[in-house]
């Protein structure tokens, strides 16, 4: 019950209120008490609370997104998915590919994969004992509905290699594709961000467990690239003497150089 003065104070507005004002009154008031308790409520234009409709449910509960990568770009992707999916009602386990227990693979159902490209058409170095797991010889993933998202550069000619690898390698396990191959070179923001959507398009739907086509990985042309001139600061072949690789970290120095990674 209110208090005298509370009451008071009421009275005094709704005095000569108009039935349109009353109606809005009511719904604001029933919109506060929502708040307060955690009751979902909408106001409505005449001012009545609505309860709101609840959230679809994902048909997939739970995936596992891991990610293998040199200087932290796949890692960032991979998070923002992972936040994403939870946000969708989708327990989404994140780790890294250098910490995942390798005999966890044959048991998964949804994996998604976010892996760099290195040097050579290499994977990332945190990634290499995930990388000879899964090709060794035997391995069987027939449970498994995958996804897999390459980042590279195009300027390499080995491009996304080790993401399609380990497309590849999972498809010859046994393994379904949820969405195909996507590549991305070194703006990739928008091909991922559409890429998940379409990962997330098919977790939320009903036939997401039905495995996605098994097409041609996605290429993209990058055009427009800018031109800079540059001068050589340091020039250093990071292979052992007698390697019969050719791998070489160089430094240039150039203004106006936007860095990207990998």
């Amino acid at each position: 019950m209110l208090t005298t003065p509370k009451l008071k104070t009421l009275q005094e507005l709704i005095t000569g209120a108009s039935k349109e004002e009353l109606i809005w009154l009511s719904g604001y008031l029933a919109g506060v008490v929502a708040q307060n308790t955690g009751t979902p409520a909408l106001l409505s234009a005449t001012g009545a609370a609505q309860e709101t409709e609840p959230p679809a449910k994902p048909a997939v509960n739970k995936i596992t997104i891991a990610y293998g990568t040199e200087t932290g770009n796949a890692k960032k992707v991979a998070t923002d998915f992972a936040a994403r999916a939870k946000k969708n009602g989708i327990n989404a386990k994140l780790v890294g590919l250098e910490q995942y227990r390798l005999n966890d693979l044959a048991r998964e159902e949804y994996f998604f994969t976010v892996i760099s490209t290195q040097g050579d058409g290499e994977p990332p170095l945190a990634a290499k004992k995930f990388y000879d797991h899964i090709h060794q010889s035997g391995l069987r993933l027939d449970k498994l509905k995958y996804g897999v998202l390459a980042l590279g550069d195009t300027s390499y000619p080995l491009f996304c290699k080790a993401g399609e690898d380990v497309d590849k390698q999972f498809q010859s396990a046994g393994g379904q594709r949820v969405v195909p191959l996507q590549k991305c070179d070194t703006d990739y923001e928008t091909e991922a961000v559409q890429w998940f959507d379409d990962v997330l398009g098919r977790l939320m739907s009903q036939n997401a467990p039905a495995a996605g086509p098994s097409a041609p990985a996605i290429t993209r042309k990058h055009v427009g690239k800018k031109i800079y001139n540059g001068t050589v600061l340091t020039n250093t072949d990071l292979n052992d003497r007698g390697s019969g690789k050719q791998t070489y970290h160089i430094e240039i120095l150039a203004e106006d150089l936007k860095k990207e990674w990998v």
